[in-house]
């Protein structure tokens, strides 16, 4: 067929080529053809990511090269494993045998290896507790930020395993948080009761004190300038000295006064503030750890099931 190439408007070179229904622009099919020629057949290498393993590692690395470094990682990966399943079983024999500060640095070393492996981290607290015969060393752990933070440094599925295998001795725990926490509760706050009615009343009196110097110390105040400004004014220039004088006077005397019912004032409010906060007695602060550990060992209670299904009520809510 027979074929012309002519300029565009824009100088460029159109390739056309004749056919029955006249000439067709063939330029773009023409490149490409042309293009994939020069390409030829391409030759691709796909390599499987190891675990850890970043496409960065295998850059400017031969096929042989990137097979014996994954190989070699695959080895390495395998002897970890090993020695952190035979550390987790050194630790469940001397769970066994009784030995828990033994299988605690077992344990340990496990995590060392795996830190989020479910049967290192449920073993090292099974042994730093004592089997749970020391439930509360955990709770003294986590009790303050919860089982939020419980559940991120053991992982879901290791406290999972303590909520099944524990279950009774938390509720057991409970039960008995419970019992301490009600005369406590009523002794603490009994007294922080009384105590609020007395601090209040010294408040309410303090404040009234502070308002009625301030409105003295400004009411003298301003007499005393109000008299030495009219200075030219009076007709006995004595008078107005005299008057401005005395105003001075119990204007400073009020100021001072105004500054001792701040002071005590200050104090009412400095107590009220400690006296609201359980934690300021020996036995508030009790009462508040009980508390903690109460709510702690309630989250730890619920099993697997009744966490997945109270999860999934608060994301309809």
């Amino acid at each position: 067929m027979e074929e012309r190439i002519i300029d565009d408007e824009y100088g460029r070179g159109v390739r056309l080529k004749k056919t029955e229904d006249g000439y067709v622009d063939v330029t773009d099919v023409l490149a490409e053809k042309q293009e994939e020629e020069e390409m030829g057949d391409e030759v691709s290498f796909e390599f499987p990511l190891l675990d850890g393993e970043d496409d960065e590692d295998l850059v400017g690395l031969s096929p042989e090269e990137a097979l014996a470094l994954r190989q070699k990682k695959a080895e390495a990966a395998a002897k970890r494993q090993a020695e952190y399943e035979n550390a987790c079983a050194e630790g469940e024999a001397l769970l066994a045998e009784g030995k828990y500060t033994e299988a605690e640095k077992a344990f340990e070393r496990a995590l060392q290896l795996d830190e989020i492996a479910t049967v290192a981290s449920a073993g090292y607290w099974r042994a730093k507790t004592e089997n749970f015969a020391k439930a509360d060393v955990l709770a003294e752990e986590y009790a303050k930020d919860g089982i939020e933070s419980l559940q991120y440094d053991l992982g879901y599925d290791a406290t999972d395993v303590l909520r099944r295998d524990y279950h009774e001795v938390f509720q057991k725990r409970i039960e008995e948080l419970t019992a301490e926490e009600k005369p406590l509760a009523e002794n603490v706050e009994g007294k922080q009761k009384n105590r609020r009615k007395v601090i209040l009343a010294r408040l309410y009196k303090s404040g009234i004190a502070v308002a009625l110097a301030l409105l003295a110390t400004v009411v003298f105040g301003i007499l005393a300038f109000s008299n030495f400004a009219d200075r030219r004014t009076v007709k006995d220039p004595t008078g107005f000295i005299v008057k401005a004088c005395v105003f001075g006077a119990l204007c400073v005397a009020c100021f001072v006064v105004l500054i001792v019912f701040v002071n005590k004032l200050y104090n009412a409010l400095r107590i009220h503030l400690k006296n609201e906060r359980l934690s300021s007695t020996e036995e508030g602060g009790r009462l508040v750890v009980v508390r903690r550990y109460k709510a702690l060992y309630e989250a730890l209670a619920k099993l697997p099931e009744e966490s997945e299904d109270t999860a999934e009520t608060k994301n309809e809510d």
